[in-house]
């Protein structure tokens, strides 16, 4: 089963324009989480897809692979799924899965990745995600904090900005996303639901359609670069990591 991991990056961003591009200890944004992805032992190939010439430039100039479809775009999502034919022009060959990773994760667990698309090795599996466990009640809590809850087999029953269920059975959500290319082409047809719009949540269109979204736990979560001043947050536990 080939599949590709699909880093959407824009340029545009309310908390942080020109992310990708930002410097995280002497190496930009967009180009660790690239070559983070890169480390995927089941992925075929890893892409940014980018709405700019700036990030177009300096992905193919570091070396990386990077295209840019257009249009204007609700999501990354969208932007993944106008993405694939030209990636799969490029690279000659169909993929199966395309895995949507955040362009400013720049410490997420490959690992991890790589069990999200095992998932798909069970023909049932359409689309999953990740989550872990809630560390305190201030996230249980937290609006930006996006929580799920999920049945007894696994699989999202709902996602919420809000406080959901109880501390014991909400889950963190984690903004990775695995698709099976049919799922994902079903999924961006789909006009925005009501629930959708009403949570500012894209997952809450196929839950809404009725899709099974498989989700995947893990330990922790990752550090990721929402605002300015989480570059310093994410530059230190770099350095932890290599001390």
């Amino acid at each position: 089963m080939r599949s590709v991991i699909v880093i959407p990056a824009r340029w545009a961003s309310t908390r942080f324009p020109g992310k990708p591009l930002a410097p995280i200890a002497g190496v930009s944004l967009i180009q660790r989480v690239y070559e983070r992805a890169a480390r995927s032992q089941r992925a075929s190939a890893v892409y940014v897809a980018t709405d700019d010439e700036r990030i177009l430039g300096h992905v193919a100039e570091f070396g990386g692979k990077v295209v840019r479809p257009e249009g204007d775009f609700q999501s990354g999502t969208d932007r993944i799924a106008a993405s694939l034919p030209i990636i799969e022009a490029i690279e000659k060959a169909p993929f199966d899965l395309a895995i949507n990773i955040q362009g400013d994760e720049p410490l997420i667990d490959v690992g991890t990745v790589d069990e999200l698309i095992a998932r798909f090795d069970n023909a049932v599996t359409g689309m999953a995600t990740l989550a872990c466990p809630l560390e305190s009640d201030d996230e249980f809590h937290a609006r930006d904090i996006v929580k799920v809850v999920v049945d007894d087999f696994g699989n999202a029953i709902y996602f919420s900005r809000a406080a959901i269920g109880s501390r014991e059975t909400a889950l963190r959500h984690i903004g990775v996303y695995a698709y099976r290319r049919s799922v994902l082409e079903r999924f961006v047809a789909l006009p925005p639901s009501p629930l959708e719009r009403a949570e500012s949540l894209e997952q809450l269109r196929a839950v809404q359609a009725g899709f099974k979204i498989s989700v995947l736990r893990t330990a922790k979560p990752h550090l990721g670069v929402d605002r300015p001043e989480d570059v310093a947050r994410v530059e230190s536990e770099l350095a932890r990591l290599q001390a």
